[in-house]
């Protein structure tokens, strides 16, 4: 828990907007495997924590005080602001898996992030994230991005920091499939140009620590 006193959430229609769906959180937990102390990096309002299974722990971070609030229902949160350049509050080699969904989009400088969720990775743990690609009608439909990527630059982002990186997905809401249980078709379907210009709205990343 938070320990603080309830206030209202700061940003209420964007996190509505923006929370983590069901379906993709599970699938997230498909794609690390076996783990079993993660740490959500932008937490929002715990939709991670929420689809958990059994044996994993997760720890969320995010710099709104209500999103926290609503999150702590779910698991252990803490205040950081990801913008301000501080390292992450836990001991080196710490976490089986760090997920960063929609986070360093909105960051000044996002290597510092990527960075510390290398260190506190123990050896062989797994770093997943996702950010816009850089096409200006995903990129600026949220009014607190920075940035998009490029499949290039979010693979170099990760290498410079001293990750493997397993792989780079596109990743998009195509209608029905989560409903279906089809989110991990997904990325295949996005290959096409048709549903790719489209429908993809995001690359997601999965990396390892050496």
């Amino acid at each position: 828990m938070t320990g603080r006193r309830a206030h209202p959430i700061h940003k209420r229609a964007y996190y509505e907007a923006v929370d983590l769906p069901p379906a993709l959180a599970r699938d997230y937990f498909r794609r690390l495997g076996s783990v079993s102390l993660v740490l959500d990096v932008g937490c929002g309002t715990g939709g991670l924590a929420e689809a958990a299974p059994p044996g994993t722990r997760v720890i969320g971070l995010d710099h709104d005080g209500g999103a926290l609030e609503l999150a702590s229902r779910h698991g252990f949160v803490l205040s950081w602001d990801a913008s301000a350049g501080r390292r992450l509050p836990f001991p080196r080699r710490r976490f089986d898996a760090v997920v960063a969904r929609d986070v360093l989009e909105h960051l000044d400088q996002p290597w510092d992030t990527v960075h510390e969720m290398h260190a506190v990775l123990r050896p062989g743990g797994l770093a997943l994230a996702s950010v816009p690609v850089a096409r200006p009608q995903v990129v600026w439909n949220d009014y607190t991005h920075r940035r998009g990527f490029t499949r290039a630059a979010i693979r170099l982002l990760f290498l410079d920091a001293g990750f493997d990186v397993v792989r780079v997905d596109r990743m998009g809401p195509l209608p029905l499939l989560a409903r279906l249980g089809l989110i991990r078709a997904v990325p295949w379907l996005l290959r096409l140009p048709v549903l790719n210009q489209c429908w993809a709205t995001s690359w997601e990343i999965l990396a390892r620590k050496p």
